[in-house]
């Protein structure tokens, strides 16, 4: 998900400043899963004349409640492995952990990478009364803004994985906090935390390298990549392909980009984002790319709204001058609400079965071994 603060980040107690994979597409929470339709006309993306066919929201499968939040095993050298469930539908894909709170859950949270800070539901907030922090902020998702709250949470793990206690945003978000539905959003805030995190889609597995350190007390960034190795605990093999990855942290969130070329056009940026099930391109990239028709739309959530969006062609596409798998994008305004190109969605780097978002070595890798 995308999602960003409207206000400096000091304000809002450092805290979720961007929700970059579930705002651009919240696929990812999904309601009751619907039939395709099909549609003649005009589609969104300026085509007219063809037959169009609408994908209906999809559901994920959440981890079993009767896991509660356990199964957190350390390995050799430092490391934790958790479980997390994988799920693919209609070739989107989410991974989804059980998190506890106060003592309280499990409660399903999205992986998610393209958030730079933390989110739960409302309801789940009231569920736990949480109290609010300070008066209500605006923050702009894909193609939308919300009011969100600020609350802190003392006590928490992840699937056994015991984490820091921090502010994290309380949000209202269509096709959260249902039943059979995710209740909130693990962003790059706590990952980078770690240093370097693992997710395994072909395992269903989320490894970190060490202990959780102490969140950044000013801001730093990360623009080129690390000569240091990544840690051993996160690599099975030799990596398929290493992409720089710009790392900007601040107390409470996390940003985090990788340049991505269309065809020989010129780089852009985009958010490696686990939290958008498909990956997706603002319109005004689709059009200067000259990206094509998919004659499609797929019907999503993102942390404001829910709607209908059409779908592109990727084409030839690359990373560090190595080529991703060609697949069908979303397309959602990005760029005027959250500043960024795209997404570099689930979909994308399930396809490479492990993925490692080295936040302190500024390297994102796909294919992990």
């Amino acid at each position: 998900m995308t999602l960003h603060w409207r206000l400096p980040a000091r304000r809002l107690a450092a805290c979720c400043a961007v929700l970059a994979a579930g705002a651009a597409l919240t696929s990812c929470a999904g309601g009751n899963s619907a039939g395709g339709s099909s549609a003649s006309g005009n589609s969104a993306d300026g085509t007219a004349g063809s037959r169009i066919k609408t994908a209906g929201i999809v559901q994920f499968a959440l981890p079993p409640a009767g896991q509660g939040c356990t199964g957190a095993r350390r390995l050799a050298g430092g490391g934790t492995r958790i479980g997390v469930t994988v799920s693919t539908r209609q070739s989107q894909v989410a991974a989804i952990a059980n998190v506890c709170i106060d003592g309280k859950g499990p409660f399903p949270f999205v992986i998610d990478t393209g958030a730079q800070g933390s989110v739960l539901t409302a309801a789940l907030a009231r569920k736990l009364r949480l109290p609010g922090i300070g008066p209500p902020v605006l923050i702009g998702g894909a193609g939308c803004s919300a009011k969100a709250q600020l609350a802190r949470i003392a006590s928490w793990n992840v699937a056994g994985l015991t984490l820091r206690p921090q502010y994290v945003t309380e949000l209202r978000i269509p096709l959260f906090g249902g039943r059979g539905q995710p209740d909130g959003l693990l962003g790059s805030d706590v990952w980078s935390r770690f240093g370097a995190m693992r997710l395994d889609f072909a395992r269903g597995s989320l490894t970190v390298p060490g202990p959780e350190q102490p969140g950044p007390a000013r801001k730093t960034t990360i623009s080129q990549p690390s000569a240091a190795p990544v840690p051993a605990a996160l690599l099975h093999g030799r990596p398929t392909i290493i992409v720089p990855m710009k790392v900007t942290s601040q107390p409470g969130s996390t940003a985090i980009s990788v340049e991505i070329r269309f065809g020989t056009r010129s780089p852009l940026n985009f958010t490696p984002d686990t939290g958008a099930s498909q990956s997706a391109v603002d319109p005004g990239v689709a059009r200067r790319s000259a990206l094509a028709s998919a004659h499609a739309r797929v019907r999503q959530g993102t942390v404001c709204t829910i709607g209908t969006f059409p779908e592109v062609k990727t084409g030839p596409w690359s990373a560090a001058g190595h080529p991703l798998h060609p697949q069908v994008a979303g397309v959602i305004g990005l760029e005027r609400t959250t500043g960024t190109a795209g997404l570099l969605g689930a979909d994308q780097m399930s396809r490479f079965g492990s993925v490692v978002f080295d936040y302190a070595g500024g390297r994102l890798i796909l294919g992990a071994g």
